[in-house]
């Protein structure tokens, strides 16, 4: 049996979700009555493909669950990210745009030194594997390795791999940071990251939407630095000489990490750019080559 007119049902859920502080009801009414009714944009407003009655109630449940801020990327388990779709579900982090930086800057370095090479590259705490998918998406070339602590994001970081047909493209290893690698040394010529860099005591203060998302992959510690420290101490054994690390960090933590390693021994470049909001965002460093380091003693 047919439900409601699209149109009409469209409007009340998203006086709904309105009602319930949701940000942009109408984008995200939108997106519910499109995919629970399977639906196309067009379909919302001829009237000629009516919504299927047993799609309202699941849309209605959905609605109850916003109010809870379930997000609403684990509800159709799809988010969008440098314009490809990716699978994703509780206990992932939901890809965000501000990463999309992260991205564009790791495609300069692959532009700049590696063209007519193969770089080896890490993916170091993958999610979703949206970071690593994308990359290989956009640089065929590369030789991806996507590294992961949770069980659970490995399965989704896989089932996103082979959804984009990359399965022969990208390996993925489970591991705390470097642990699984073991004294094993310059393996990649480029890391990039998007380490938890949340200050422990502004999680509480982050949206209900946020706050639904894994806290492994938010908490930062203290400061919000302990991973991306970390990372940044033990990355120079992972790297081959000049090789590049580029990590996200979050507002206004560039001036603390440029304070207590701008001129780290191991490292001869260390820049940040900035994102869409004039935020500096994306932190690019650089192993010093052997024959540098040998000149500094």
């Amino acid at each position: 049996m047919n439900g409601p007119r699209p149109a009409v049902f469209l409007a009340e859920v998203e006086k709904q979700l309105k009602c319930a502080g949701v940000f942009s009801p109408r984008a995200e009414a939108e997106i519910l009555v499109r995919h629970y009714g399977k639906l196309e944009r067009l379909d919302l407003f001829t009237g000629q493909k009516p919504l299927p009655k047993s799609a309202k109630a699941v849309i209605i449940r959905a609605i109850q669950k916003r109010r809870r801020g379930i997000p609403l990327a684990y509800l159709t388990n799809e988010a969008f990210f440098w314009g490809h779709v990716f699978h994703v579900k509780p206990g992932v982090l939901i890809p965000r745009p501000e990463t999309e930086r992260l991205v564009e800057e790791a495609l300069k370095v692959v532009d700049a030194h590696f063209k007519d090479k193969k770089p080896e590259i890490l993916d170091l705490g993958t999610g979703s594997g949206c970071i690593a998918v994308s990359l290989t998406l956009e640089r065929a070339h590369c030789r991806m390795t996507a590294l992961d602590a949770s069980p659970t994001a490995l399965g989704i970081a896989r089932k996103n791999i082979k959804r984009h047909g990359l399965n022969q493209k990208i390996r993925l290893v489970k591991s705390r940071l470097f642990g699984s690698f073991g004294t094993k040394r310059g393996l990649w010529d480029m890391i990039v990251s998007n380490p938890p860099y949340v200050p422990t005591g502004a999680i509480s203060k982050l949206s209900k939407e946020v706050r639904n998302e894994p806290s492994l992959a938010l908490d930062g510690g203290r400061e919000g630095l302990d991973v991306l420290e970390a990372i940044l101490t033990q990355a120079p054994g992972f790297l081959k000489p000049g090789g590049h690390l580029l990590m996200e960090i979050g507002e206004g933590q560039s001036k603390k990490i440029a304070r207590r390693w701008r001129w780290d021994r191991e490292y001869d470049k260390f820049q940040f750019e900035k994102d869409l909001n004039g935020i500096e965002r994306i932190l690019i460093a650089r192993k010093k080559r052997s024959r540098d380091r040998s000149l500094d003693g």
